[in-house]
């Protein structure tokens, strides 16, 4: 039987990629799968147990010149150069190899941005790559399943991306998914509120008007809009297997409260399975030698792995 081939980037070298993708790897106990790993071995070198783990992995040393130099925890030019390096290296290898799997260690916005301004995320960046027109942002943990209709937008400029069309595609692409890949036959999906107390007609606002021209045409077994203030309660979460937010913190608050260190981020309407973790680079933490954990790192890997 041949191996399924899993691509994995460590991320920002200053930041806490290389440390959670090694301790990720090195924890996992999978059978038949290869981990391709696309980084600068002269920062994995520095990690304790990396001897170890380099006997579980394909390593492609990106052989960085003056990577060792860096420092960890700060934003600088080089390490946001090297992260992206990482990710279009690991792109050229699912194309040649036709590989299905990638998984992303975080990188820093802010760092690729001092030489690539217009660089928005792993998220956009793929989409673009991919020519992919319908896709999203989808976070996973054994809890909830929570989708971004709007992602890195200030809040004044959310309103005016709410369309019917963007709804109906965007609820189109989350039933398929949850069918397709994460085998639920009939999906219960809910969509939040842009605006408070939605769920009594009287509040109904514009936008919640649009949200529920999209479920009537959409004919789905969607429900909403509903108030963002009781949708992450129990009783509500064992109702749905998926809740679309309208905008960023409205999901990303509820769900890092819920699954802050085994919450998995999964980019939804690519050719190829991505996940990532659904934490950041961790700078401070690294600048005061915190602890840092990486079992949502290991989630990641085991959520590729398993949808790929």
């Amino acid at each position: 039987m041949s191996k399924k081939k899993i691509v994995i980037t460590i991320g920002d070298p200053a930041g806490c990629g290389p440390y959670i993708t090694l301790k990720a790897i090195e924890s996992l106990n999978v059978r038949n799968v290869k981990f391709s790993v696309v980084g600068d071995e002269k920062i994995l070198k520095s990690i304790s147990g990396y001897s170890k783990v380099r006997k579980k992995i394909e390593l492609i040393d990106m052989e960085t010149p003056f990577i060792e130099k860096i420092k960890k925890g700060c934003i600088n030019k080089l390490s946001g150069e090297a992260s992206l390096n990482y990710l279009k290296k690991a792109l050229f290898l699912i194309e040649k190899e036709k590989i299905k799997g990638l998984v992303t260690a975080p990188v820093s916005k802010e760092a690729i941005k001092l030489l690539y301004p217009k660089f928005c995320g792993h998220t956009e960046f793929l989409a673009e790559f991919f020519k992919a027109r319908n896709f999203a942002m989808m976070m996973v943990s054994s809890k909830l399943k929570v989708v971004l209709l709007t992602r890195h937008l200030p809040l004044r400029e959310v309103s005016k991306n709410i369309s019917k069309d963007r709804l109906v595609a965007v609820i189109d692409l989350i039933y398929s998914f949850l069918k397709e890949k994460f085998g639920i036959k009939n999906p219960r999906i809910a969509l939040a509120s842009l605006n408070p107390h939605a769920g009594i007609d009287t509040f109904l606002d514009k936008e919640e008007r649009i949200m529920k021209e999209a479920i009537s045409y959409c004919g789905k077994k969607i429900e909403g809009p509903y108030p963002g203030d009781t949708l992450f309660i129990d009783t509500s979460l064992k109702k749905f297997d998926c809740i679309i937010c309208a905008y960023h913190d409205q999901a990303m608050i509820p769900f890092k409260l819920l699954s802050f260190q085994d919450g998995v981020n999964l980019t939804i309407g690519l050719p190829i399975i991505r996940t990532s973790p659904s934490h950041g680079v961790a700078f401070e933490a690294i600048r005061k030698k915190e602890r840092i954990f990486y079992s949502s790192m290991q989630e990641a890997i085991k959520l590729a792995v398993k949808l790929s």
